[in-house]
């Protein structure tokens, strides 16, 4: 499965989780089965709140999951109509224990009530 996380620091697998996906300033693409990793910077990252569009390099990267703490409605609804799973990293910090949560099965997918109202919601 490949999964994208929004990324606060770039430090591979100890990379910080950040608070929220949209206003991340670079993701990381895994792959679960080969472990391969790949760290892109976010050219979106200062966007007016509703204006977060990384959908574009989500879809040319087979991106299947997302693992993140916070997230819009919107960024909700456009990642489900690309069939993009939507998992909550709550109480998570680093890429390797959101990667490792996931693989154990202990994630829960997102509800529409665990949606963002606003940028500092966290």
């Amino acid at each position: 499965m490949i999964v994208a996380v929004p990324l606060e620091t770039s430090e591979g697998l100890d990379s910080k989780i950040c608070e929220h996906f949209g206003s991340s300033p670079r993701y990381a693409f895994c792959n679960t089965d080969s472990g391969r990793l790949q760290i892109v910077d976010n050219s979106n990252s200062g966007h007016e709140h509703g204006q977060c569009s990384p959908i574009e390099d989500f879809s040319r990267n087979n991106i299947e999951a997302v693992l993140c703490k916070g997230i819009g409605a919107r960024a909700i609804g456009k990642l489900r109509m690309l069939g993009v799973e939507v998992f909550v990293a709550e109480e998570l910090s680093t890429l390797s224990e959101a990667l490792g949560s996931l693989k154990r099965g202990l994630m829960r997918k997102v509800e529409n009530q665990d949606a963002c109202q606003a940028h500092g919601c966290h």
